[in-house]
């Protein structure tokens, strides 16, 4: 296991030298330790956790009301993001991990990270699988805007998952999360898309690694335990 800095976001990886595939995962706390060589040993695969990006601005794709009442307006700096991913952040990684760059690139998200990983799916190449941990469907428009675009011609897999009290939540806005969530994985699915929904126990922030290990189990084919 490795840490390191590039372009002002600290980088923890774990590479798996006979994997010609890595996973990389934007986590909003530094908190994932030990797992990164642990899960890169149990699943197969290289993995890069990202770290001190904007939440609420880097990670969101177009301007929207903030949430809950009285947060400060989303920005809509995911493309610039994206750009930083993808011209800086991602060569420096694979280069130092010595990595082949036809290596397949899986992007994992938690919550905004979540929605980021399934926007940039839709409009970029770079990573061929998506996993999205409660996502952030609920955000202004997404779902329509998601629905409003070319069906995806990709055969990469995409990984949807949804604590069963996420709809609960007191905090109206957030309350259509798991309707957001099917609408969009049965839309995908029925464009040909090979993805999967699960919805599991517990609350938005519960199980984090339970949950990324659930979501690795199904992306790279290992039964959950």
């Amino acid at each position: 296991m490795e840490t390191f800095t590039t372009a002002n976001l600290k980088i923890t990886t774990a590479r798996i030298t006979s994997a010609n595939r890595i996973c990389y995962v934007l986590y909003p706390l530094d908190c994932l330790g030990q797992w990164v060589d642990e899960a890169a040993r149990r699943f197969g695969v290289s993995i890069a956790v990202i770290t001190g990006m904007d939440w609420d601005n880097d990670l969101t794709p177009w301007k929207a009301k903030g949430e809950p009442r009285g947060s400060a307006d989303f920005e809509w700096n995911a493309r610039k993001f994206l750009l930083t991913l993808t011209s800086e952040v991602i060569p420096a990684i694979e280069r130092r991990l010595n990595i082949s760059s036809t290596a397949e690139r899986t992007l994992t998200g938690v919550s905004l990270s979540g929605l980021f990983a399934l926007w940039q799916w839709m409009v970029c190449d770079t990573f061929r699988n998506a996993i999205s941990l409660s996502g952030s469907f609920w955000y202004e428009g997404f779902v329509e805007w998601l629905k409003s675009q070319p069906a995806p011609s990709k055969t990469g897999k995409i990984y949807f998952l949804l604590g069963n009290l996420e709809a609960k939540t007191k905090v109206k806005v957030f309350q259509s999360v798991q309707t957001d969530t099917i609408e969009i994985y049965e839309y995908l699915k029925a464009n040909g898309i090979n993805d999967c929904f699960e919805l599991v126990p517990g609350n938005h922030y519960q199980y984090g690694i339970e949950r990324l290990n659930r979501a690795f189990a199904w992306m790279f084919a290992e039964a959950p335990d």
